[in-house]
Parts: structure tokens; sequence; C-alpha cells
């Protein structure tokens, strides 16, 4: 018992003996969106029975469907945004990969053209050519 309990301090502290999962990523806007359903279909079929919830008592069955259905709205409104700019993000990175794959392919081809000819070519960055290094005589 001693063992669980001074394993449990690690983690009370901060210090997990093992590292965390990665997240499950799945159909998270289609689950929220059927759950939501579910939800008001819950209600919708309990709805003609609203005397006899009340005459036991039971009402908040009803009222517990009908706000879990509109915490549903909020909830597929949050992972539509969310999935929105997780798209954004991983569209803005491919981006940037890609822009510093363009750069890295110039800069290569600039080399090859100026080992090739024996010249050196104008600058990209300042639009003419590098200055020519003083000789030390």
């Amino acid at each position: 018992m001693a063992a669980f309990f001074s394993g449990l301090s690690d983690v009370v502290k901060g210090n997990p003996q093992h590292e965390a999962p990665e997240p499950l990523e799945g159909p998270v806007v289609a689950t929220i969106v059927g759950g939501t359903i579910l939800w008001f279909a819950l209600f919708l079929v309990q709805l003609p029975f609203y005397g006899w919830f009340d005459d036991r008592g039971h009402t908040w069955w009803l009222w517990t469907c009908l706000a879990g259905g509109g915490l549903g709205f909020i909830g597929i409104w949050y992972v539509r945004r969310r999935d929105a700019a997780i798209t954004r993000e991983q569209a803005e990175r491919a981006a940037q990969a890609a822009r510093t794959t363009d750069t890295v392919a110039a800069v290569d081809t600039v080399d090859t053209v100026e080992a090739a000819s024996g010249t050196p070519e104008t600058d990209p960055l300042r639009g003419h050519s590098p200055a020519s290094t003083p000789s030390a005589d």
C-alpha cells in the first residue's frame, strides 16, 4: 500500500511515471451532432407524457433533455470552430514548409549557376552584384 501512495505522490507533485498518451482524434463534429440530435429526440419523445412526469415529480427529465440539446448546439459551434482552426494551422504550416523548401531550392540554384559560370550572379535580395572582396596585397 505504501508503494501505491509513494507513486501517487509523484503524480501529485507533477512527476508522473508515464507520459500521457496522445489525444484521440476522431469524427468530433459528427459525434456532437449525433448527441445533440439524441437529446432533442429524447425531449420530444417524453413531451407527450408531461402530465405523467409532473404527477410523479420527474419533470426534470424533460428539462435535462432540453438542456442537453441546447448545450449540444453550443458544442457544435465550438467543435466546428476548433476543426476550422486546426485545418487553418495545418495549411499555414504546409505553406511555410513549402516557402522554406522553395527558398532552399532557389539558393541551391544560384550557388550552382555561380559555380558553373565562374562569375557571381546578382544578389537576389539586393538586386546587384555582390561587392568584390579587396585583395590583401
